[in-house]
């Protein structure tokens, strides 16, 4: 049976109450309290204190990941390294940072490219490494050998920051290889909107309903634009 307190600290994640978390729990002595606020504090922007608080909670692999974002490329692997056979995150930060390095002898795996690949490019933005972003996405090809669907990634990583025309490059490329994904049609429909182009939005919405058809954001996003609810 779970504890009060673990409830109360999963209903304030699920809330995203952070502050009030980070109140609940430093008020524990439950040593797990340290990563989770390492967590909070590390998507907040803040890894100095993110990885003073992963050290407190002797996670490792944690503080091997806040030298990657900051830059300390070889200090990160010298922690990783420990980690790599026990970890798929440990192990896909190593290889992240060989494809930096121009090092391409530990390739990816494809789940590691499905779980990790596009929630690290956010985590560099975040800490404005845009040199490290620019490099990881020139070398779509490469990862495009362990996971065709990085074409995709990239499309959507660069809609979801405003660099339209580049994500445009991309999720077209995403749709000479694969054309009956309807989440590629759907988000090409977004850039569309974004431009004011009406028409070529809903023509790509309905080339979602298409290739599926109950993609329901397609189905919705339609009926959104033909009654002018913008």
């Amino acid at each position: 049976m779970p504890d009060i307190l673990s409830l109360n600290i999963n209903k304030l994640l699920y809330e995203k109450k952070y502050s009030e978390l980070i109140e609940l729990l430093e008020s524990s002595n439950n040593i797990r309290k340290f990563f989770i606020i390492g967590e909070i504090l590390l998507n907040s922007g803040n890894i100095e204190k993110a990885q003073e608080n992963f050290e407190k909670a002797q996670c490792m692999w944690a503080v091997g990941y806040c030298k990657f974002l900051n830059a300390k490329l070889g200090e990160a692997k010298a922690i990783l390294n420990e980690y790599a056979f026990s970890s798929s995150f440990s192990d896909w930060i190593l290889k992240l940072i060989n494809v930096i390095n121009d090092n391409y002898s530990n390739p990816p795996t494809y789940f590691q490219i499905r779980n990790f690949y596009e929630q690290d490019l956010e985590m560099l933005y975040l800490y404005k490494r845009y040199s490290f972003i620019n490099k990881i996405i020139s070398k779509s090809k490469y990862f495009g050998n362990f996971n065709m669907e990085i074409y995709k990634y990239n499309g959507r990583f660069l809609y979801n920051h405003n660099y339209n025309e580049d994500a445009v490059k991309f999720l077209k490329k995403s749709l000479d290889i694969y054309y009956k994904d309807p989440e590629t049609h759907f988000i090409l429909g977004g850039i569309y909107e974004k431009s004011k182009d009406k028409e070529s939005a809903i023509k790509s919405y309905k080339k979602s309903i298409e290739v599926n058809g109950e993609y329901y954001p397609a189905l919705k996003r339609i009926k959104e634009l033909e009654e002018n609810i913008i």
